[in-house]
């Protein structure tokens, strides 16, 4: 074949060496600083994605929590403190005790309204983003003065 393209005034293409080829020249290893790069932008942005949405699940937990406090608190023959207890409970049962420990829910009853207040921080899993306040306020009427 070789010869047939010297007969017909081709000049034959010189064989790849060592210092030729697709991987020699001024990019060589660029592909890998492109991943390299690439998936430090991808992991940071995923784990801030992982982080938000931790965020919103404490903070829905929570606001639930209060609220269902609020009810048990204004049921007849209940006390703010029992809503205050089981707000405080079902929060440590719903996110565990770190979150737990971080807010703190207090409770009161006036005017024949019971309210609960929670105000902490949602601690972060990431040790260079700092944990989200967070202040909430749940109330409902007593039953027996409906």
């Amino acid at each position: 074949m070789l010869t047939m393209l010297r007969r017909l005034g081709a000049e034959s293409a010189p064989e790849p060496g060592p210092e030729s080829g697709p991987e020699s020249g001024p990019e060589s290893g660029s592909a890998v600083v492109e991943f390299v790069l690439v998936m430090v932008i991808a992991l940071v942005f995923t784990l801030a994605v992982v982080q938000l949405a931790l965020f919103l699940f404490e903070r829905n937990v929570l606001i639930g929590s209060l609220a269902e406090g609020a009810r048990v608190g204004a049921s007849a023959g209940r006390t703010a403190g029992d809503g205050q207890a089981r707000a405080a409970e079902l929060l440590r049962q719903s996110v565990g005790g770190l979150v737990a420990n971080s807010v703190t829910v207090t409770g009161e009853s006036s005017g024949g309204l019971v309210v609960l207040r929670a105000a902490g921080t949602l601690p972060s899993f990431l040790p260079f983003v700092p944990g989200m306040p967070v202040r909430f306020t749940a109330s409902m009427h007593k039953e027996e003065l409906l």
